[in-house]
């Protein structure tokens, strides 16, 4: 009989673990792979119209000092910022690299019924880098109607 391999989940897997997880906490406003430069952020979510606090999230299946990396770029455009990464026996790095930068970090883990739960190891800082006007530029050149 052959094992069954346990499989790495896509990060659009975590994405959307992490978009319920924003949902239960009231961040009805919700867009993904949002373009920045010549990036995308994975996720931009805020709660009320007016769009005064913006979350950004960077989800990665593995390299976390890559998620980290461009995490740091969405401080311009974020009031808070996180990385999203399963939960595993090798995240000491991770929570490392988020005490450090303040970025928060996201934890996804897999149930028993291969569902996905996301939840919040650690909450970031607020940034200090955020440019207003950026921000309106990145929402409404994403967000044309």
């Amino acid at each position: 009989m052959v094992a069954k391999r346990n499989k790495i989940p896509s990060e659009q897997k975590i994405v959307r673990a992490v978009v319920a997880l924003f949902k239960r906490k009231g961040y009805k406003n919700q867009q993904t792979e949002v373009q920045f430069c010549e990036r995308f952020v994975d996720m931009l979510c805020w709660k009320n119209p007016a769009i005064k606090e913006v979350v950004a999230i960077e989800a990665k299946v593995n390299a976390p000092t890559r998620a980290f990396e461009q995490a740091s770029r969405y401080r311009y455009i974020a009031d808070y910022v996180y990385v999203a990464i399963l939960k595993n026996g090798c995240n000491k790095k991770s929570v490392e690299l988020a005490e450090t930068t303040g970025i928060g970090l996201i934890f996804v883990k897999r149930d028993s019924l291969n569902r996905y739960h996301a939840t919040i190891e650690i909450n970031p800082q607020k940034s200090i880098y955020k440019d207003k006007n950026l921000t309106r530029y990145i929402l409404r050149t994403n967000f044309r109607e």
